[in-house]
């Protein structure tokens, strides 16, 4: 990958921990909503919280690679 101007690594490292701060407890608020109402203890918590950590994962890699492709152009 080519290097990063101090503002987009600044911006990279940002969208990171906000996306996955936001996913990770929106996941786990929506998973304890759904245990609440099927009484399953802490299941859908952990499987919806890990889903939000896949998914800001996921985010920040296609992120990336749309830097990438538009340094290389």
């Amino acid at each position: 990958m080519p290097n990063l101007g101090a503002w987009e690594a600044l911006g990279i490292v940002t969208q990171f921990g906000v996306t996955c701060a936001v996913a990770v407890w929106l996941g786990f608020l929506l998973g304890r909503w759904i245990d609440g109402l099927l009484g399953t203890g802490v299941f859908f918590s952990i499987i919806l919280a890990l889903g939000g950590m896949i998914s800001a994962v996921t985010g920040t890699y296609q992120l990336l690679k749309a830097i990438a492709r538009r340094r290389d152009a």
